[in-house]
């Protein structure tokens, strides 16, 4: 055996099988840092667009009131579309176009599309007189305040107690108090 070692460390240095990386090797190994320099670099980049080509809604300021505020957009990006300016002012009016006037109509008398197209077509059968011009401002406010289902749990208006602060429902209430009846 030791004849062997003594015999292998005599032998010419092309004889004896390489060590380290081969060709093949060093291929897959540069690809392998290139992979990880990629994905790296990938990684670090999200959600810096240099030029805004996503012209998304989570860009834009928030058009309503009642929704969370939206995130800006990069500083330094260039939107390839301009955005709409905001048509919401936060009058009793708009507050009462953009959450009410589906359902109540335009007269706040019930004549909206929605609730039309649920009593036409679905059957649906008020709990209450659809006409709100003729209440109180308090009781609309009160209605506006609810967190749950504010005629029961079988009516179809909608909470608004956390979409809507204190302000806007009051500005909504006022504006329901200066149509005519």
């Amino acid at each position: 055996m030791i004849n062997r070692a003594i015999s292998r460390s005599d032998e010419p240095a092309m004889d004896r099988p390489r060590t380290g990386l081969n060709r093949r090797g060093s291929k897959r190994w540069f690809f392998g840092v290139v992979m990880l320099f990629g994905i790296v670099l990938v990684g670090c980049t999200q959600g810096s667009y240099p030029v805004d080509i996503f012209y998304e809604q989570h860009y834009q300021q928030s058009y309503r009131s009642h929704e969370p505020p939206r995130l800006t957009g990069v500083v330094d990006a260039v939107a390839f579309y301009p955005p709409d300016a905001s048509v919401v002012t936060n009058t009793g009016a708009d507050l009462y176009r953009a959450n009410c006037q589906m359902c109540h109509g335009a007269d706040a008398k019930g004549t909206g599309p929605v609730l039309a197209k649920m009593t036409q077509t679905y059957g649906y059968e008020p709990i209450v007189a659809t006409d709100i011009t003729n209440r109180r401002m308090s009781f609309i406010e009160s209605r506006l305040e609810a967190t749950s289902r504010p005629l029961g749990p079988t009516s179809v208006m909608p909470p608004f107690g956390k979409l809507l602060s204190g302000d806007e429902r009051a500005a909504i209430a006022q504006f329901i108090g200066s149509l005519p009846d």
